[in-house]
């Protein structure tokens, strides 16, 4: 990780309905990290200690944040409180650097909104009808989009072209593929899939994409009314990430919910020009 970089996770809660129409369980969403290459020194050197402090304590190479939340596999025998402690601790490795995130949603209300920008049915192996691979070629443009911006302020912080990382799922470790575009910004122009536990950036990537997704299905499942314990250490971690394309809204426990949620989703559609609620097909 000691030089420049873009680390790519992907998440979401399929098969889990929230019951909220902007929550469909079948979308699709992919979290970027950027490292830039001036803290891609400090920001290897602060992951190495974080995860030889969790290898020895826990006996795990890589951190897999959802398995951590949830208290499985090698985590069932974890108090709660050591593993808030976890979250806790990887959001102020984030937060020391302020490392700057992308974060990209698609469902099939995503297509519906701009029926304009219809894809084609395939872009090289890319399957255009296919959300996840659309999630992340959106993903792509939008991350390279923020990195211009960044390096016209900064150029000496972003040693262009970065390789970009994703974690195997799409193509399984070790492969890569060729992406459409984006070559000043991304090496080869090409998506190269790893394993997480050979590459501590995509533990980062991990971290931020279930915290982002977790945040938003609080938001969207819970009652008005006190945070519990759980939400408070998600929603905490939440706020201390760099988060270049979503919005931080502060919130009143009493008045923080389903509701609430959706009147902040439903207004920015229509600052956006869309309908209220989400499209769905006739």
């Amino acid at each position: 990780m000691a030089e420049g970089a873009i680390y790519v996770d992907d998440s979401g809660n399929p098969g889990a309905e929230s019951g909220s129409e902007f929550l469909p369980s079948a979308r699709k969403s992919w979290t970027a990290v950027i490292v830039p290459s001036v803290v891609a020194d400090r920001v290897e050197k602060g992951m190495r200690i974080f995860l030889d402090g969790v290898r020895g304590d826990f006996g795990v190479d890589e951190l897999h944040f959802t398995e951590i939340y949830s208290g499985k596999k090698r985590w069932a025998s974890v108090s709660v409180d050591r593993r808030a402690e976890i979250f806790n601790l990887m959001a102020r490795v984030m937060a020391a650097v302020s490392l700057p995130i992308v974060h990209q949603s698609v469902s099939e209300f995503t297509m519906l909104d701009h029926p304009e920008r219809a894809f084609p049915a395939q872009s090289g192996d890319w399957n255009l009808k296919n959300l996840s691979h659309v999630g992340l070629l959106m993903l792509c443009s939008q991350t390279s989009q923020h990195i211009r911006t960044m390096r016209a302020r900064s150029p000496n912080d972003f040693d262009l072209p970065f390789p970009l990382y994703v974690d195997q799922g799409i193509l399984g470790a070790g492969r890569d593929r060729e992406l459409p575009n984006w070559q000043d910004v991304i090496e080869g122009p090409t998506a190269r899939f790893r394993d997480s536990a050979d590459l501590p950036g995509l533990q980062l990537a991990d971290f931020a994409a279930f915290v982002i997704n977790r945040s938003q299905w609080i938001a969207a499942t819970r009652k008005a009314g006190p945070i519990d314990k759980a939400e408070e250490v998600i929603l905490r971690a939440g706020s201390g990430v760099n988060i270049l394309n979503l919005p931080f809204h502060r919130v009143v426990p009493d008045k923080f919910g389903r509701e609430s949620y959706e009147e902040a989703l439903s207004a920015d559609r229509v600052a956006k020009g869309l309908t209220p609620r989400p499209l769905k097909r006739p």
